[in-house]
Protein backbone atom coordinates (compact mmCIF):
# COMPACT_ATOMS: atom_id res chain seq x y z
CA UNK A 1 0.00 0.00 0.00
CA UNK A 2 2.88 2.41 0.60
CA UNK A 3 4.55 1.88 -2.39
CA UNK A 4 1.68 2.16 -4.56
CA UNK A 5 1.14 5.74 -2.47
CA UNK A 6 4.63 6.79 -3.68
CA UNK A 7 4.92 5.57 -7.06
CA UNK A 8 0.90 7.48 -7.56
CA UNK A 9 2.96 10.40 -5.99
CA UNK A 10 5.92 10.19 -7.91
CA UNK A 11 3.78 9.83 -11.05
CA UNK A 12 1.90 13.01 -9.97
CA UNK A 13 5.16 15.24 -9.61
CA UNK A 14 6.73 14.29 -13.37
CA UNK A 15 3.00 14.82 -14.99
CA UNK A 16 2.77 17.98 -13.35
CA UNK A 17 6.78 18.95 -14.53
CA UNK A 18 6.04 18.26 -18.09
CA UNK A 19 2.54 19.23 -18.22
CA UNK A 20 4.12 22.56 -16.73
CA UNK A 21 7.00 22.77 -19.31
CA UNK A 22 4.54 22.08 -22.60
CA UNK A 23 2.09 24.79 -21.34
CA UNK A 24 5.01 26.84 -20.55
CA UNK A 25 6.13 26.96 -23.88
CA UNK A 26 2.87 26.64 -25.82
CA UNK A 27 1.97 30.24 -23.52
CA UNK A 28 5.32 31.95 -24.03
CA UNK A 29 4.35 34.01 -26.62
CA UNK A 30 0.88 34.66 -25.54
CA UNK A 31 1.10 38.40 -24.24
CA UNK A 32 -1.47 37.81 -21.70
CA UNK A 33 -0.38 34.41 -20.14
CA UNK A 34 3.36 35.23 -20.01
CA UNK A 35 3.58 35.89 -16.32
CA UNK A 36 3.12 31.84 -16.05
CA UNK A 37 6.38 31.62 -17.56
CA UNK A 38 8.40 34.28 -15.01
CA UNK A 39 10.57 32.12 -13.04
CA UNK A 40 14.33 32.40 -12.18
CA UNK A 41 16.97 29.28 -12.23
CA UNK A 42 19.19 27.89 -9.11
CA UNK A 43 22.09 25.93 -8.73
CA UNK A 44 26.01 26.14 -9.09
CA UNK A 45 28.68 25.35 -11.49
CA UNK A 46 31.01 22.37 -11.75
CA UNK A 47 32.84 21.67 -8.14
CA UNK A 48 35.93 18.92 -8.69
CA UNK A 49 37.65 16.78 -7.14
CA UNK A 50 40.70 15.47 -8.07
CA UNK A 51 42.04 12.87 -5.26
CA UNK A 52 44.80 11.09 -7.97
CA UNK A 53 43.04 7.81 -8.38
CA UNK A 54 39.15 9.04 -8.54
CA UNK A 55 37.96 11.96 -10.19
CA UNK A 56 34.39 13.88 -9.34
CA UNK A 57 32.87 16.79 -10.99
CA UNK A 58 29.13 17.98 -9.56
CA UNK A 59 27.12 20.22 -10.67
CA UNK A 60 23.28 21.48 -10.06
CA UNK A 61 20.64 23.48 -12.02
CA UNK A 62 17.53 23.75 -11.86
CA UNK A 63 14.78 26.49 -13.28
CA UNK A 64 11.28 26.80 -12.01
CA UNK A 65 8.47 29.13 -13.23
CA UNK A 66 4.99 30.01 -11.60
CA UNK A 67 3.24 27.39 -13.60
CA UNK A 68 5.58 24.98 -11.84
CA UNK A 69 4.36 25.89 -8.77
CA UNK A 70 1.13 25.80 -9.28
CA UNK A 71 0.89 22.82 -10.97
CA UNK A 72 3.37 21.06 -8.42
CA UNK A 73 0.70 22.48 -5.60
CA UNK A 74 -2.36 21.31 -7.35
CA UNK A 75 -0.67 17.74 -8.07
CA UNK A 76 -0.09 17.82 -4.11
CA UNK A 77 -3.43 18.56 -3.56
CA UNK A 78 -4.73 15.95 -5.81
CA UNK A 79 -2.44 13.53 -4.19
CA UNK A 80 -4.02 14.36 -0.67
CA UNK A 81 -7.44 14.03 -1.71
CA UNK A 82 -6.95 10.63 -3.73
CA UNK A 83 -5.30 9.28 -0.59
Amino acid sequence: MRTKNSLILVFLLLSALVLSTLIGTLTQNVSYLKWLTWGDSIGFDTVNLDLSIIKLSLSFYMQTNVLQVILIASSLLLFKKIR
